[in-house]
């Protein structure tokens, strides 16, 4: 026999209203937070451990400093890299400006000393040629005479080239040349800095830890090993 649609509705409610409040409330799953994991941190640097800032236990804030390691010898390399830097960009600067004004009169001296010597050379040249050789000049100080002439004549000559060249200023090339080592001086001194900053062993995030290093122990790159472990703190 069919059952009405009536019946069959309240039949469903008492079945309903029958079971255990267990099973009649609907259950809603609750999140359960798992641990934290622990994180092994050590430092990417070679040496002997100087300071432990923190005892087990301790909470430690992100950037916090643990544990630092003693480097020194990375500390007068970059003392050494910041005074060749300054050196290369000094001769930098030197390049890019070219001679002084000062450096131009002294060229200017120069050619005028070499010019009055090489005219007095000349003149005492012509004069030794017009003596009668063997009977008031000799020879040899005929030769001396010619020769001397014409080491003063290029000297003269050198001392205008030099002049030209402070005239003309530095070539780009010199220029180009200087600003290369200005910039090779540079990155060896951030390369220094680079390798500094690793000997110190920095939280990435908060939370507890726990001290593995003993101070004097040495560490390795070759030998990695964990100085400190941290537990972060679990987020709300």
């Amino acid at each position: 026999m069919a059952v009405p649609g009536i019946l069959r509705l309240a039949i469903s409610v008492a079945a309903v209203a029958a079971l255990p409040p267990f099973l009649a409330t609907a259950q809603t799953p609750s999140r359960i937070a798992s641990p934290p994991s622990t994180m092994q941190l050590g430092i990417a640097a070679t040496g002997v451990i100087e300071k432990i800032f923190v005892r087990d236990g301790d909470h430690v804030d992100a950037g916090q400093l643990p544990v630092t390691i003693d480097c020194r010898p990375l500390q007068a390399e970059i003392k050494v890299r910041s005074a060749n830097l300054a050196a290369a960009q000094a001769a930098f600067e030197r390049a890019r400006n070219g001679p002084r004004l000062d450096e131009v009169a002294i060229g200017e001296a120069n050619v005028g000393v070499a010019r009055a010597r090489a005219e007095e050379a000349q003149a005492a040249y012509e004069r030794a040629t017009e003596l009668h050789e063997g009977i008031t000049i000799s020879r040899a100080n005929l030769l001396q005479a010619r020769r001397d002439a014409r080491i003063a004549a290029a000297q003269l000559e050198d001392q205008k080239r030099r002049l030209d060249l402070l005239h003309a200023g530095t070539r780009i090339e010199d220029i180009s040349e200087a600003a290369a080592k200005r910039d090779a001086a540079a990155s060896l001194l951030d390369e220094a800095k680079a390798l500094f900053d690793q000997c110190f062993l920095r939280a990435p995030e908060a939370g507890n830890v726990k001290v593995l290093a003993t101070p004097g122990q040495f560490v390795s790159t070759n030998v990695p090993v964990t100085l400190v472990q941290l537990t972060p703190k679990e987020k709300e």
